[in-house]
């Protein structure tokens, strides 16, 4: 399996005062950013962009293999999300994950219905209904909802995330500030830890406030195995 589908767990931030009071939930200003992984001498590439349309945000992903993997392997993938700022937070309205050039193509559809708190779509061809609490995201806007607890200082939360056809609640615990190295520099990063028990895994996530909060590591620990996606640039598109 293609380490796309770990690399999307990644974004975001911009920094203000946890103090002080918000109207609308904290999220970076646009930009895009590159993430890149290594494993036994192949790597990815991910390319993460964060844009504004008015009142909407839309939240894109670009996965694929570079060097050596690129020759055997021409794997694309895509993940975005389309969300909207509300005073009760972001509000998941469309999601697509697109993974092709594999074995088998795959494909998620969903669109958010926040009147009847319903989200209906479609799983690799297959159509799919669901009762969804108020409080609730698509798993690719996750990291942008991790940002904002971040930001406000929150030691632990949880997190509602609608994953394929189904719907899970997360648990993270924020740890003390860490100096990590970067191709950028050394940055001093907030580290986000979640506990999967089902599958016996851990994933990390380091947000850098001097740059927004934008996560500057992913790493995940899964059976003995450790994969390690680490930020390489990151261009602000406007000065908000």
């Amino acid at each position: 399996m293609l380490i796309g589908t770990t690399l999307a767990v990644l974004l975001l931030g911009m920094a203000m005062p946890a103090t002080q009071a918000q109207t609308l939930p904290f999220v970076p200003p646009s930009y895009t950013a590159e993430y890149r992984a290594q494993k036994m001498g192949l790597s990815v590439v991910a390319r993460i962009t964060l844009t504004r349309e008015g009142e909407r945000l839309r939240y894109r992903a670009r996965v694929r293999p570079t060097g050596m993997l690129s020759w055997v392997r021409n794997d694309e993938i895509i993940e975005q999300s389309i969300l909207r700022l509300t005073p009760a937070g972001l509000r998941s309205e469309e999601y697509l994950y697109s993974h092709t050039g594999a074995s088998r193509d795959r494909r998620t559809e969903i669109r958010f219905d926040w009147e009847a708190l319903k989200a209906g779509g479609s799983h690799n061809g297959r159509a799919f209904e669901l009762d969804i609490p108020d409080r609730a995201i698509d798993r690719f806007a996750l990291q942008l909802s991790m940002i904002h607890d971040v930001w406000s200082g929150q030691r632990e939360f949880t997190e509602t995330i609608v994953e394929r056809n189904r719907i899970r609640t997360y648990e993270f615990t924020v740890g003390e500030p860490e100096t990590i190295d970067t191709p950028m520099g050394a940055v001093e990063a907030i580290p986000v830890t979640r506990y999967n028990e089902e599958r016996d895994t851990t994933v990390s996530t380091w947000f850098a406030p001097r740059l927004n909060y934008l996560p500057v590591r992913l790493e995940q620990l899964e059976d003995g195995e450790r994969l390690v996606l680490t930020i390489q640039s990151v261009e602000w598109h406007d000065s908000r």
